[in-house]
């Protein structure tokens, strides 16, 4: 465009090159050139030389790993694309913002089949459904809509390249403006506002450049500006040599003295919220970061034909190599592409090796690209083995504890028979029955049939009862000498309940006594 102006030939490199260099420096200032909406006139570009490659391929080659590097942005670096837009001062209409956004998805993607799609979804992340009718709100969700695009995921990118490999990173969001009559006051702090408070213009007063009016505020803000990027400019790191504090009895307290700015890392992704009130905070506005870094371009490839285009500008390849970057717009003419092309989707990796980029058909071409469920099926089948697994395990053990309850119960013995006190005295009662029978049927096998059976002493009664269980009940004296009267020819030792208190009849020492020793 530049050498349009100057009157350059364009047609060769090498002649247009020599020509501007020929060029005044002036008149080279003074063109007026109006880039395309959206995009930079003069952005960086990827030549082979000056720049080599990507620079996120050369930043993983550690091309950058020795520099720090401190960046930032402004709350409102997209006030510029708003400002141009119908009644922005009352707000922004239903039918501004949709032609807005339209307007910026043609601008940046051309006319993709997703077009729609991705059209839809970027009002639908940039709508306050609270308050999606009050056009205040709308202006405001537009103004971060070409923020978070054009400034902030850039930025966030870059810092997470840099930081990834341990490199000091250190990031700012600047949240203060000074009070203009050059901008309006619905404004936030827009691309460009920080710089009268890097270079110290508060202290000295307006200017023609910056006619703000400055407060004690924006001096106190100034100073701590320049502390930190003169630290960072001798040591690189902002908090040091210099500390944060108050200089002069009459200026405004530093806020900033008791906050130290934490350096970047892409989990944390901690930054310095550089206002009023200063505070570290993580993930700057992490989901619209993530909305423009990976959803934006899975909906710009739904049919792997068409790129995502950064607003970094790149020199197109001539149009005489074997793949051309243009593609059919639906009234049929044809539209180049300003970026590198993505790498192909397998599903165009066929066996005869043809580009489809190189085939151009009459008619819309649409691309299908079936979905593989393999993931979800393999996830869904270890899911119900593991139930299955668990289930046999549990009815495994269900089975286990019942078959040993079972055999439990047969192994205990059954309940004995209950005794009463009439059962322990039968069993000193029946050995004296039993011995007196083998004496009689002695007797009647000697011929003497009627001699009285002799003892030589009663049975000792105490061993037996000392013997028995602790939980028979003792035995009573009526139930000792209980002898039948049904044995013929055998007498009875001693009459039945004859004993005395002090005396019995046959010569024997006094009753035993029931009572245990």
């Amino acid at each position: 465009m530049l050498s349009e102006k100057v009157g350059c030939n364009v047609l060769d490199t090498l002649d247009m090159v020599d020509c501007l260099r020929k060029k005044n420096a002036r008149e080279l200032v003074e063109q007026d050139i109006q880039p395309a909406r959206y995009h930079v006139a003069f952005g960086p570009v990827i030549d082979g030389d000056v720049i080599p490659d990507d620079p996120e391929i050369l930043m993983e080659q550690g091309e950058f790993l020795n520099y720090d590097i401190m960046l930032g942005v402004n709350q409102g670096e997209g006030l510029r694309f708003v400002e141009n837009v119908v009644d922005s001062e009352d707000g922004v209409s239903g039918n501004d913002f949709d032609f807005s956004v339209s307007d910026f998805v043609d601008s940046l993607y051309g006319y993709p089949e997703g077009k729609d799609t991705l059209r839809e979804t970027i009002k639908f992340m940039y709508t306050d459904w609270a308050d999606r009718d009050n056009p205040e709100t709308r202006r405001k969700t537009l103004v971060a809509l070409f923020t978070d695009h054009q400034w902030v995921e850039p930025a966030v990118v870059t810092a997470d390249l840099h930081a990834r490999y341990g490199s000091p990173t250190y990031f700012y969001a600047f949240y203060h403006h000074c009070q203009s009559l050059m901008k309006p006051p619905w404004s936030d702090a827009a691309h460009g506002d920080e710089v009268p408070y890097v270079f110290g213009i508060p202290m000295i007063g307006p200017t023609d450049l910056f006619p703000c009016n400055f407060s004690k505020n924006d001096v106190m803000l100034s100073a701590v500006v320049m502390t930190y990027w003169t630290n960072f400019a001798k040591t690189g790191d902002p908090n040091k040599p210099v500390p944060q504090d108050t200089k002069f009895i009459h200026t405004k307290a530093n806020r900033f003295e008791e906050v130290a700015w934490s350096k970047y890392n892409p989990q944390d992704q901690l930054y310095l919220h550089i206002g009023l009130k200063p505070r570290v905070r993580d993930h700057y506005r992490a989901t619209k970061v993530a909305f423009w870094k990976h959803l934006v371009p899975h909906l710009y490839n739904l049919h792997d034909m068409f790129h995502y285009t950064s607003t970094t500008t790149k020199v197109p390849p001539p149009e005489t190599t074997q793949n051309s970057l243009s593609t059919k717009r639906p009234n049929g003419k044809t539209w180049p592409f300003n970026t590198k092309r993505p790498p192909m989707s397998p599903a165009y990796n066929s066996e005869n090796g043809k580009d489809p980029w190189n085939e151009e058909e009459p008619g819309p071409l649409v691309v299908e690209n079936p979905r593989d469920y393999s993931t979800e099926l393999s996830v869904t089948i270890a899911v119900g083995a593991s139930l299955l697994f668990l289930n046999v395990l549990a009815f495994a053990a269900l089975y286990y504890r019942k078959d040993k309850r079972r055999q439990d119960s047969h192994r205990q013995p059954s309940p004995q028979r209950q005794t009463n006190a009439n059962d322990v005295g039968h069993a000193p009662e029946e050995e004296i029955m039993s011995l007196q029978m083998n004496q009689s049927h002695h007797d009647c096998e000697g011929g003497a049939p009627h001699d009285p059976l002799r003892l030589a002493s009663l049975p000792d009664y105490t061993l037996t009862l000392r013997r028995s269980p602790d939980d028979i009940p003792l035995m009573t004296p009526n139930t000792i000498t209980m002898i039948p009267n049904s044995l013929v020819g055998v007498p009875n030792l001693h009459p039945y309940n004859t004993f005395t208190a002090g005396f019995n009849s046959t010569g024997l020492p006094q009753s035993h006594s029931t009572t245990r020793v």
